[in-house]
């Protein structure tokens, strides 16, 4: 268990904690066995709940508790194991078997397998005959079942005892005992092993088990749930036992046997802290990615409405109309702020109203915008389009988030005959009402029922004014504000009448798909293509001014041997919208504006060995960011690179484990060109 525990955080990252240790703010995972934690099963569950506090939970348990332990330790540790499964948040283990213990008493649990170890090249000759028990000696382990089957052949344990079961060696007289072995030299051993075994009595998941499968080897185990589901899982290494003089005696003699398989390479620590991730991504979304919401305060003191417009004076009345009529409690101010309109408006309010005006140089909402902000008085500025009445719970319903967190970005809920559209009815319950949102939730930021402070407005500029045309400036907006830490909430309870439907519904009643509707969405997607480098804003393949990813080399990559760096550098170009910053574009990259001084990224990649990028570039800066925003990336154990997105939360970096080639040197650019 704590090899497992050693290689998640290792493949992971985060910071190690120790027993009675003052924990961090945020998640908790724990590796739990009862014999780890306590004197016994209820102190060890006592000992993690108090050390743990009131902090989100995930607990990785090992040595689920099984009926054959006898009736009395059953029912002690089965009482144990279920309450801490219980006051998790996330509860995992390594079988479907053991999973069956806890959803037996109703509680959920993932099931994550163990890992396949990396295994190295066979190096040694299978002893013919000899039967090979990979791991501690104790109780119930199978030994002594196999030594009186087979009494003729060489059993040999590739392990030592456990500790308290030193005894067992007077009972196993006939045992060939390693001792502890070395990591290389165990493989090594088990290559010399004709007849691998894992004899459990009772298990329900097993790295020995694991490593044999890895090393490509056929293994000869008790039929039992456990290994059933190992055999579905990795057919044709896994040889159900029921007899076991009988199946040690026929692969003994059976030369063939010793024979390795093809190994598989589909679960590996890759792959299992690739699953880890989503599941704590899954289950700690908020905490991980900064956007957990404060406790809203009763309202905010003072708000400043800022109120778009253009030449429609009806609609604008029935705008203040619904402001004025706010049960909100503190001050207000609104600004109109006239996108040029022909005729300047005239307003009646029983609130204060002030006009600001800029000259009509096309549809401009986003400059018209901003030019009421920068009038606005008040710390929380709320943006209501001039066709979106508020009820008059709008205000004090929006406001108080703003009020207890200046981050916060709330956005209202527009409605259109009393209902909103069904892609944003979707994007709530698909979000939680954005407590889950991601790098992607920009797409639910709607300027017409915005709610934020002024300084947090201030402070990333506002909306983009060089936007001209209808659309887009609020997600552009959400996607800065994204980056720059905002915190999105989505509140439900802050209504806005919509006196017209929104664009996908007036188009599809006018005209359809229309050459025109098309064209204008497309000059939107366009003009939000520059100024977004998320994967979903833009196409594979179009250099754009600011790439998603900029890769910068430490000197490991550009003093190596010649050919290496160019190899690296094509690498990285051709993994997704990435640029190479280096302090010249020599060479062939001479003429590519994507490598040089000048290259630009909103996440940043550090590479510090040459190494190619990975198959999945984009899904490595997804998990990146789902984990804070900063991160290691490793290869065979060692770190190659470091990822950091413009939106970090907390102190420690995590752990992306990533499969990849490291290039050697000298690279024959002729050679490598042809593929010769």
């Amino acid at each position: 268990m704590t090899e497992y525990a050693l290689a998640l955080r290792a493949h992971t990252g985060g910071r190690v904690a120790h027993p009675g240790e003052e924990l961090a703010e945020g998640p908790v995972h724990v590796t739990f066995t009862d014999h780890l934690f306590g004197a016994d099963p209820d102190a060890a569950v006592a000992a993690v709940l108090t050390q743990v506090g009131d902090r989100p939970l995930s607990v990785s348990f090992h040595d689920v508790p099984q009926t054959q332990e006898g009736e009395r330790r059953f029912a002690r540790r089965s009482r144990a194991y279920l309450r801490l499964a219980e006051a998790a948040d996330l509860a995992v283990v390594n079988s479907r078997h053991e999973a069956e213990f806890f959803t037996t008493a109703g509680i959920d649990v993932a099931v994550v397998h163990l890992p396949l170890p990396a295994a190295p090249a066979r190096r040694a000759t299978p002893q013919p005959g000899s039967v090979g028990i990979l791991g501690f000696i104790y109780p119930g382990k199978g030994h002594a079942d196999v030594l009186a089957a087979v009494p003729e052949l060489t059993v040999r344990a590739l392990g030592g005892f456990s500790a308290g079961h030193e005894r067992l060696s007077e009972e196993l007289s006939g045992l060939e005992v390693t001792g502890y072995l070395p990591d290389a030299q165990l493989w090594e051993e088990m290559d010399r092993i004709h007849v691998p075994v894992c004899a459990h009595r009772h298990f329900s998941a097993s790295g020995s088990l694991m490593r044999w499968i890895a090393a490509g080897r056929r293994v000869l185990v008790p039929d039992s749930p456990y290994t059933r589901e190992i055999a579905d899982l990795w057919p044709g290494q896994i040889v159900l036992v029921d007899d076991w003089r009988e199946a040690i005696l026929a692969a003994a003699a059976d030369p063939e046997f010793a024979e390795p398989v093809v190994a598989p390479t589909d679960w590996g620590w890759v792959e299992v802290s690739r699953r880890w991730r989503e599941l704590w991504d899954d289950v700690f979304r908020p905490w991980l990615r900064g956007n957990r919401r404060p406790v809203p305060e009763a309202q905010a003191p003072a708000v400043s409405v800022v109120i778009p417009y253009f030449n429609d004076p009806a609609g604008l009345r029935e705008v203040l109309a619904g402001v004025a009529a706010s049960d909100f409690d503190g001050e207000v101010e609104v600004i109109v702020a006239d996108d040029g309109s022909t005729v300047p408006p005239e307003v009646t309010s029983p609130l204060p109203v002030r006009v600001v005006r800029q000259e009509d140089r096309g549809f401009r909402a986003a400059a018209a915008r901003n030019l009421g902000a920068a009038h606005a008085r008040h710390p929380v500025v709320v943006f209501l389009d001039g066709d979106t009445v508020p009820a008059p719970g709008y205000l004090s319903a929006a406001s108080r988030w703003v009020a207890a967190q200046e981050r916060a970005v709330v956005v209202g809920a527009r409605r259109q005959d009393g209902a909103e559209p069904g892609w944003l009815r979707e994007a709530w319950a698909d979000t939680d009402d954005l407590e889950r949102a991601d790098e992607t939730s920009w797409r639910f930021v709607l300027s017409s029922v915005l709610t934020c402070s002024a300084r947090f407005f201030h402070e990333i500029g506002g909306f983009d004014d060089s936007m001209v045309g209808y659309g887009g400036e609020d997600w552009e907006f959400g996607w800065r504000a994204w980056n720059a830490g905002g915190v999105f909430i989505h509140e439900p309870q802050a209504v806005a009448a919509h006196r017209e439907d929104d664009w996908a519904a007036r188009r599809s009643a006018h005209d359809g798909l229309s050459v025109a509707g098309v064209a204008e969405k497309n000059a939107e997607s366009q003009a939000l293509a520059h100024r977004i480098t998320h994967p979903i804003a833009r196409p594979p393949g179009v250099v754009f001014s600011d790439a998603d990813v900029v890769v910068t080399l430490a000197e490991a990559v550009t003093a190596a041997a010649p050919g290496v760096a160019e190899r690296v550098i094509v690498s990285w170009l051709g993994a997704g919208d990435t640029q190479v910053r280096v302090a010249e574009a020599a060479g062939m990259f001479a003429a590519d504006p994507r490598v040089g001084p000048q290259a630009r990224g909103r996440v940043r990649v550090h590479l510090l060995h040459p190494v190619l990028a990975p198959e999945d570039l984009p899904g490595l800066i997804a998990a990146a960011e789902s984990l804070g925003g900063v991160a290691e990336i490793v290869a065979d154990g060692e770190v190659v690179a470091t990822v950091t997105a413009p939106r970090v939360v907390g102190d420690d970096p995590a752990r992306i484990a990533v499969r990849t080639e490291r290039v050697s040197g000298p690279v024959r650019l002729e050679r490598w060109f042809a593929q010769w």
